[in-house]
């Protein structure tokens, strides 16, 4: 059996981890934007204006969404924007080959990446959850303890 409290220190550090992760993701592209836009836009034809748009969205989803995981302040937030920013990943890729007719097994191997991304953020995402359960299960019992004791 895994001992809870290494359990919430690990998972601390992976949601630590994969939100900075994220936040550093998102400032590279805004550092190297041009060549971001560039790559975001190019081969989406008609909607390539759209493609322009979402490049200079994402980052900052990205780093919003990766903050509020470092922090771990307002989980449910973190997750919808964070979420919504990995999972245009793999979309925005997919479009790509409907719309320009690039052959999808060109870039399988960037949308399985982006789906891994997808899938440890899920896991962290429900590791922090658990953590919560855990520790205010450690809460109801420390009190419960304490009220034990000051009855005798």
């Amino acid at each position: 059996m895994i001992d809870h409290s290494s359990f919430i220190i690990a998972a601390r550090l992976l949601r630590i981890c994969f939100g900075l992760s994220l936040v550093l993701i998102g400032f590279a592209f805004y550092l190297n934007f041009a060549v971001f836009q560039g790559m975001v836009s190019e081969d989406l034809g008609f909607l390539s204006l759209f493609g322009t748009i979402w490049a200079y969205i994402l980052p900052g989803l990205m780093i919003i969404g990766g903050g509020l995981l470092m922090s771990g302040m307002y989980m449910e937030m973190a997750s919808w924007i964070a979420g919504m920013a990995l999972s245009s990943l793999p979309v925005g890729l997919l479009l790509k080959c409907v719309v320009s007719g690039i052959p999808v097994h060109s870039i399988m191997v960037t949308v399985d990446e982006a789906l891994l991304w997808l899938f440890i953020f899920c896991f962290v995402v429900k590791s922090s959850g658990e953590c919560d359960s855990y520790a205010t299960e450690e809460r109801k019992i420390s009190d419960y303890t304490k009220d034990d004791l000051s009855l005798n």
